[in-house]
């Protein structure tokens, strides 16, 4: 069962709105919606409710019956008006909100921004068969718990609803969070209003993936190893560690069944894939003092050779800071157990990583690389291991 924090009382009873839109039964302070997420506990799939949103009457009928086949209890509807309707009666409590984002009249994202005002806390997934950097920015940016793109294979759906609705997340949000202030605090380098915009994008990173924040820490000490015989101010070693450790926020964006896909992603995944530098840069734009942060998030899958994304620079005309990266980041990946592989040794990853000098690396960074000791390597990762 739920245990609830300030349990609504009969006088907190929504008083039914008549003659008023959805928008404006949803939205009017008459109907209280306390928040009822404060305590929770793990619930039975059976007494879960989700709320299905899609204009497309077979994939909404396919949508709820996976759901309703994983022990879900559906609502669906056909457009985003309808679906406000009913959540302003009150009548049910929702634990999730799946919906299509291109829908005539209300679409998807208005549907999310009205909902996210009146419940900031419930979950919300949007679907879409299309996926470019604009749609993905729109849906960070409006709120979206996470994102899933058509078609949907019905172990991504039931996964990624079991992750939001049957779990409880507050421990390892408190994590993320708390994590994120000793890292950040530490540096000096961001004050606490910069500190605060960036917290939500690691909630949405923490959410999907929890172990990326202990990737992020890894390569960002990695970094700093490599970097500790470059003659940078204490400015730009700030820089350099926040800039790591931000490198993959854009991911936050990328649908959920491509971000997590544990086979080959195809070229349309893959094209999606390599939106989330740019995305990344986007989410920090406008956040004061994250400009020489914000080169290692946009070219850190640059290469050498120039063959790398988005903008296929090439040679030194790739920031240093990214240059360096590049190299952690690959460590880091080698190093790591990965569904497909395991984890190769230092060892076996130096040889890797020089093979490519001169087409993916800088060989002169990779100098700064060798005078990194294994030991050294090895305590980064004792630090700050995958979460199991």
């Amino acid at each position: 069962m739920r245990v609830e924090a300030n349990s609504r009382t009969d006088s907190e009873t929504p008083v039914p709105l008549r003659d008023c839109s959805p928008v404006e039964s949803y939205l009017c302070p008459k109907l209280t919606r306390p928040n009822t997420r404060s305590i929770t506990v793990m619930l039975p799939a059976a007494e879960r409710t989700v709320v299905v949103v899609d204009d497309d009457e077979p994939m909404r009928l396919y949508l709820s019956e996976t759901l309703t086949s994983g022990g879900y209890d559906c609502r669906s509807f056909a457009n985003g008006a309808t679906a406000l309707g009913w959540l302003a009666s009150g009548d049910e409590h929702v634990d999730l909100l799946l919906s299509d984002i291109n829908m005539p009249g209300m679409n998807g994202l208005d549907l999310l921004r009205t909902v996210k005002t009146v419940d900031p806390s419930l979950p919300i997934i949007l679907i879409s068969g299309l996926c470019d950097l604009a749609m993905a920015h729109g849906a960070l940016r409006a709120g979206a718990t996470d994102y899933l793109l058509k078609p949907v294979r019905p172990a991504d759906l039931l996964g990624l609803v079991s992750r939001h609705v049957d779990v409880v997340h507050s421990k390892a949000l408190e994590a993320v969070k708390e994590a994120l202030k000793r890292s950040l605090g530490a540096r000096g380098a961001s004050d606490g209003n910069q500190i605060a915009g960036l917290l939500p994008i690691f909630e949405a990173i923490g959410f999907k993936r929890f172990e990326t924040l202990q990737h992020s820490r890894r390569v960002s000490a990695f970094t700093l190893l490599m970097a500790r015989d470059l003659n940078f101010t204490r400015n730009a070693r700030g820089a350099l560690e926040i800039g790591s450790l931000l490198h993959d926020i854009g991911k936050a964006g990328i649908p959920h069944n491509v971000l997590m896909k544990p086979g080959k992603l195809n070229d349309r995944e893959w094209t999606i894939m390599k939106l989330h530098p740019q995305l990344g840069v986007d989410l920090l734009f406008g956040l004061p003092g994250l400009e020489r942060e914000s080169q290692i998030v946009l070219s850190h899958h640059e290469r050498f050779d120039g063959d790398g994304y988005p903008q296929k620079l090439a040679g030194e005309a790739i920031p240093l800071g990214a240059r360096v990266f590049s190299i952690a980041d690959t460590l880091d990946a080698l190093t790591s157990d990965r569904c497909y592989r395991p984890a190769q040794s230092l060892a076996a990853a130096r040889v890797e990583i020089h093979r490519v000098a001169g087409s993916q690396f800088d060989p002169a960074v990779l100098d700064l690389f060798d005078r990194v000791g294994d030991w050294e390597f090895e305590a980064v990762r004792k630090q700050f291991p995958d979460v199991s």
